[in-house]
């Protein structure tokens, strides 16, 4: 009679063991995703981690990662493929690594990447889902391209340029460690009481004025009625970096404002920067607009340090602001974007495929 019992033992275990499988799991098996990078161009590669740690005495026989990717990166460098999936085991007290390689794909900041990791106990009866942390912070930068917009003065002559040996001391750029042959008139004395140490004051020549370059993410009246579509301000934003880049190609700065909320900022930046700034701060722009365009200006203006030459990019018209920038006293350069219109589609995810050892 003990092959009566046997079908019974079977039914019972099958009952059992998913029950003890996700009770000695549970709160004992976390996880975490994490980035080798901050910041990226359109094209490069990015190794995405997901590490899985099983503290329990639990081997796990089937731990399934999937991954989903914004629109900025792609699992391949030609084209989009935004899922990844992976399938492993993981043995008692062990850790596991799953390494995905992703690709810059377009500018932005690359949030959210949706991760989900589901626990098996190996026969398909019960899934366990745990939550995997997301430590990634990361942003693809605008790409590289030429400037569309030629200038009236050209890119030599005009800008600010640093000089040692002929300095204009009535402009002062900044503080340094003395140096021998440094002329004693000029240390700076102040300074140098404050750090400890001889510093000397530092000129620039200022053969010509500075330019400012204003990148307005705003596309409707009020601003806050409506956002700029992406692939305008993408390619607003690859020609502020290459004008940027044009501009400082002597080693000279640029005065960078924009009212497009960048990261945490949730209002207007205004700030010098070099082309390596700007391009770190448009890789974390979106198109959403913080305030009004003519508040952007105002600032500006009001700022003591304000150059007398603008460079705006707006995808408004030129007529409808420059009566109002008139007023300030300074010399702009207009360049107007039209709204990017698409047929409407849908964005096909296509996956792949990845090993992991764990």
């Amino acid at each position: 009679m003990t092959w009566l019992w046997l079908p019974l033992l079977m039914v019972m275990a099958l009952w059992f063991w998913p029950r003890a499988f996700a009770r000695a799991v549970s709160g004992r098996v976390e996880g975490f995703l994490t980035a080798n990078r901050a910041e990226m161009e359109p094209g490069d590669e990015v190794r995405l981690c997901v590490t899985l740690v099983n503290r329990s005495w639990m081997p796990i026989p089937l731990a399934e990662i999937e991954i989903e990717l914004p629109p900025q990166l792609s699992f391949h460098r030609e084209q989009a493929a935004r899922l990844g999936h992976v399938a492993l085991s993981v043995l008692p007290r062990r850790q596991a690594d799953i390494q995905f390689t992703a690709y810059g794909w377009r500018r932005g900041p690359a949030t959210p990447i949706q991760i989900r990791a589901a626990l098996s106990e190996g026969m398909g009866l019960l899934d366990t889902d745990i939550l995997l942390e997301n430590r990634v912070s990361l942003a693809v930068r605008p790409r590289q391209k030429r400037v569309e917009h030629r200038f009236h003065l050209a890119p030599s002559g005009w800008m600010t340029r640093e000089s040692r040996a002929f300095p204009d001391e009535t402009a002062l750029r900044s503080v340094r460690p003395y140096a021998y042959g440094d002329p004693v008139r000029h240390i700076h004395w102040r300074a140098s009481a404050r750090l400890g140490q001889l510093m000397v004051k530092e000129f620039f020549t200022t053969e010509a004025p500075d330019w400012a370059i204003v990148l307005s993410a705003q596309a409707t009246e009020p601003y806050w009625l409506g956002g700029l579509h992406p692939d305008t301000f993408d390619a607003m934003c690859e020609q502020a970096l290459a004008i940027a880049q044009w501009l400082t190609r002597g080693g000279g700065r640029v005065y960078f404002a924009t009212n497009a909320a960048c990261g945490n900022r949730q209002r207007a930046t205004i700030a010098w920067l070099s082309a390596e700034g700007v391009a770190s701060l448009l890789a974390h722009a979106q198109p959403i607009a913080t305030c009004d365009l003519d508040m952007l200006t105002t600032a500006l203006a009001r700022s003591p340090s304000s150059p007398r030459h603008w460079i705006v990019l707006s995808p408004f018209g030129e007529s409808a602001a420059r009566s109002r920038m008139s007023r300030f006293g300074v010399q702009v350069a207009w360049i107007s974007v039209r709204p990017f219109v698409e047929e409407d589609g849908q964005d096909v995810a296509m996956g792949v495929s990845h090993d992991a050892k764990g």
